[in-house]
């Protein structure tokens, strides 16, 4: 991890969470800095959306770009992945990133979006997915269809139904633009728990905002807020976007993908903290 890390250019404030248990603990208060306002979190969870623009400092833009095509030079030097040209998605979708890579290790208590998460998701936080998604210039059908990430939630509601929570953080590695593709959200979705969400849609919607920024970009988001990629061009650029997801520490990770068996988080852990073993889903469970 990198050392010596500073938030200056971000607001924050303090959230403290009184931990209710009638279990004899020492852990019964946790205290964060939420690197955002307030208003901010109220934002995202009434509309369901945070954007921030300039999520990175100094050369950790490059080192993360570096990194993603290195993992994309081997994979599709191997034969592992291909990039898909039709469908509903479309593009290259890595998976187990921190697991393929040391850089996207510095993304593990990265504290503009994990205090985020833990604002709105609360004290017991885990990593679910680490992965991305590259979409070319050039190739056909690089976007997606209107759609959501939790479709879970069942009609009528049980009484003591368990929410699926989890937010989303999608880091633009470039530009977003019309001629790399930009991201249409609507506004407030995640909360319309009921409404139906037309397949294989890639229209305009009613109260849609189209999402553009440059590299750096962060939209942090609820998992269930309609989302659609608008098409990379051809007379655009290979746009480079990375997701990483937190979820309770009692969820388990994502189920998409291939854990590689030389995984760099698995030897991680052998000295890694017991906050950090938390973040990677082993221990935290309330």
């Amino acid at each position: 991890m990198p050392e010596g890390r500073e938030y200056e250019a971000f607001p924050s404030h303090t959230v403290t969470y009184e931990i209710m248990t009638n279990v004899a603990s020492e852990d019964k208060e946790r205290s964060f800095t939420v690197l955002a306002t307030p208003q901010e979190i109220e934002q995202l969870s009434e509309q369901g959306y945070l954007i921030r623009e300039a999520l990175f400092q100094g050369e950790q833009l490059e080192r993360l770009r570096g990194a993603l095509d290195e993992v994309e030079a081997a994979e599709m030097g191997e034969g592992v992945t291909t990039i898909i040209r039709s469908g509903q998605f479309g593009g290259w979708f890595p998976r187990y990133l921190m697991d393929k890579h040391p850089a996207f290790l510095e993304l593990l208590d990265f504290e503009p979006m994990l205090s985020v998460a833990r604002a709105v998701l609360g004290p017991f936080v885990r990593i679910r997915n680490a992965g991305g998604r590259v979409s070319y210039p050039g190739e056909p059908n690089q976007e997606t269809h209107w759609h959501l990430h939790r479709r879970t939630i069942p009609k009528p509601l049980p009484a003591f139904f368990s929410f699926p929570h989890t937010i989303d953080c999608l880091i633009y590695l470039d530009e977003l633009n019309e001629a790399n593709g930009t991201l249409a959200i609507v506004p407030g979705s995640h909360r319309r728990i009921h409404d139906p969400l037309p397949a294989d849609c890639y229209d305009d919607l009613p109260g849609q905002k189209v999402v553009r920024g440059p590299a750096k970009t962060c939209i942090i988001m609820h998992s269930n807020l309609w989302h659609r990629a608008l098409p990379t061009r051809p007379d655009g650029e290979k746009r480079r976007l990375l997701i990483l997801c937190y979820g309770p520490t009692w969820m388990r990770y994502s189920p998409f993908g291939v854990k590689p068996e030389d995984s760099l988080v698995d030897a991680y852990l052998d000295e890694a903290d017991s906050e950090t073993k938390e973040l990677l889903g082993i221990g935290g469970y309330q």
